[in-house]
């Protein structure tokens, strides 16, 4: 068992666990490697090294899933695992998902989206090199090595972040140019983020140490354990250079630009998580001395009363250079439908508006669909992302029906997230998925 909790002031939930917790490959409290891991014996969707860890997890947070959890299994009943496919599974899985009656990540999805319940009795022999794929005893042993060895690029990221988490508490990472640039350089000038951070940014000293992938070359430990923190912190920032190449495409001379005005639609927790890495934006564009950002969304300020209610303007702290020259990130907030924000007194017509994995086409499309209506003719720029292509198939259809145009076509991002993760429900076994993998920008009436 791990000396210390990694997650000492959260609530333990699904959505900040690992990967290979939510496997049941490390102990789902403590997040430690274990050769004797337990199962809960109620939901048997979870797995813990030592009555305590279970007891710890119990208290937090999984006494509420484990309810829903378990109702979920005795829908589910028995299901002979002799003779089906992969599709059979999907449906199965697909069913149990909308059944927990969420489609948030953040609550039950990810545990529902992982493990079926395994029939009484039942024992799995995982994958030894990834950790993450089991088979049943009668089954052949393997997987397709392209695919174990991205597995196990998720497996060794989720290892970075728990000992990350244990030593500073924080689950995520962020790579920030460390000065500001005094010379402006195009960002669609760089190839991908290998150049961005060799050459556009101030690491050009790990240039012959790691690869395009953004992996370590060399053989000294700190050296690799920064750029396991570069390639991991993608994930966060990739939200703010997918901003910066959008800002490039809509306004032609962004890189004079004093002042920017952002709205992110449908703000949640990765949203918010990233704020600090938005100075990127300062570091990046030279002439840029104020950034306003107002982050709107149903998820927004949970503990507003009233929808027409914001926030005073925050301040974000910046970095010392960026302080002493005047430069400034202000943030409001909102919690509320867009097309209902456009409407109050608080609004602003921004440079560009964008919703990050929004899966307006795929959930909730009833809520989505006036805020979708509005961006369609909005008087603004909108740039939206997704993880999977049937997402982007679904977006088009709806554009298409409400006379949209576009910017830019939607196409792979070279500025997606680095650093891969499973797919909740995939459409096939073991599908990876990355941050803002596809991109497009809805064109302003």
């Amino acid at each position: 068992m791990a000396s210390e909790d990694p997650n000492p002031d959260s609530d333990s939930d699904p959505h900040q666990a690992p990967t290979l917790a939510l496997k049941q490959a490390l102990c789902f409290s403590c997040w430690d490697v274990s050769s004797n891991l337990s199962r809960c014996s109620a939901c048997k969707r979870v797995s813990y090294c030592s009555a305590k860890c279970q007891k710890q997890d119990w208290n937090r947070n999984h006494k509420k899933l484990c309810k829903k959890l378990v109702a979920l299994n005795k829908q589910k009943g028995y299901v002979p695992s002799a003779g089906r496919h992969w599709n059979d599974y999907y449906d199965e899985q697909v069913l149990e998902f909308l059944g927990s009656g969420t489609l948030d990540p953040s609550e039950l999805g990810r545990l529902v989206g992982r493990e079926s319940q395994l029939e009484d009795g039942a024992k799995l022999n995982a994958c030894q090199y990834c950790l993450l794929t089991s088979f049943c005893p009668s089954c052949q042993q393997t997987h397709p090595s392209a695919e174990c060895a991205t597995l196990q690029d998720i497996a060794a990221d989720d290892k970075i972040m728990v000992d990350l988490r244990r030593r500073t508490g924080k689950s995520s990472t962020i790579s920030l140019t460390k000065f500001p640039r005094k010379q402006q350089f195009s960002l669609s000038s760089a190839k991908d983020w290998y150049d961005y951070y060799t050459r556009l940014s101030d690491m050009g000293a790990f240039r012959s140490k790691m690869n395009r992938d953004l992996k370590y070359l060399a053989n000294d430990p700190k050296e690799r354990e920064f750029v396991e923190y570069i390639r991991c912190g993608t994930n966060t920032t990739t939200t703010q250079l997918t901003l910066i190449a959008a800002l490039e495409a809509v306004i032609p001379n962004v890189s004079t630009r004093g002042s920017i005005n952002l709205h992110i639609i449908g703000a949640a927790g990765a949203e918010f998580a990233s704020v600090p890495a938005f100075e990127e934006l300062l570091h990046f564009l030279p002439s840029l001395t104020a950034l306003q950002l107002s982050f709107v969304g149903l998820n927004v300020l949970e503990d507003l009363k009233d929808d027409t209610e914001t926030q005073n303007p925050h301040t974000l702290q910046c970095c010392t250079t960026c302080t002493k020259m005047g430069r400034t990130i202000s943030i409001t907030t909102w919690r509320g439908p867009y097309h209902a924000y456009v409407d109050t007194e608080f609004y602003k017509t921004p440079d560009l508006a964008a919703a990050f994995h929004s899966g307006f086409s795929v959930d909730e499309q009833a809520d989505w669909y006036p805020t979708i209506k509005y961006l369609a003719h909005a008087p603004h720029p909108t740039l939206l992302t997704a993880a999977r292509y049937f997402e982007i198939q679904g977006d088009m259809g709806v554009w298409k029906n409400l006379g949209a145009e576009f910017v830019k076509n939607a196409e792979v991002n070279k500025w997606k997230g680095m650093s891969p993760s499973l797919a909740v429900c995939g459409d096939k076994p073991n599908e990876v998925v990355y941050q803002n993998y596809w991109w497009y920008i809805v064109k302003q009436r």
